[in-house]
């Protein structure tokens, strides 16, 4: 009977959380807040939205998009996610292409040390290197 109660318990929880998230963004796209909407999607390392589609997602026809707004956002979010930790993670997933962290192969050496890092320890562990 415990179990059964913890599993609804962790089922709400999850849904709860699916909701609170696409409330969220509706609660944003109503009040205007185009740099926190921006922020977002960039913090979770996801694609931006493009203008005519976030532009459809504007429900109130006087409200007016600023999407400079929602790209300044975006680049600040995805600044907080593409750390050095994020890349190190995508070098030890053996990921070649960095996708929305792209941007990170021109900020100079570092990013791509801490990629590098990952890479060869992930070679090490699945043998290939021999160690």
């Amino acid at each position: 009977m415990m179990l059964k109660k913890i599993i609804v318990a962790v089922t709400l929880l999850v849904l709860l959380a699916g909701c609170s998230t696409t409330s969220t963004k509706q609660v944003l796209i109503a009040d205007g807040n185009w740099f926190k909407l921006g922020f977002n999607k960039g913090r979770w390392g996801e694609k931006a939205t493009a203008e005519p589609t976030l532009q459809a997602e504007v429900s109130d026809a006087t409200m007016a998009l600023d999407y400079d707004a929602y790209l300044r956002g975006y680049q600040k979010g995805l600044e907080s996610y593409c750390t050095l930790e994020q890349l190190r993670q995508m070098g030890l997933e053996m990921k070649t292409d960095w996708g929305v962290c792209e941007f990170r192969r021109d900020d100079g050496g570092l990013y791509k040390m801490f990629w590098q890092q990952g890479f060869e320890r992930s070679m090490a562990f699945d043998g290939v290197t021999g160690h």
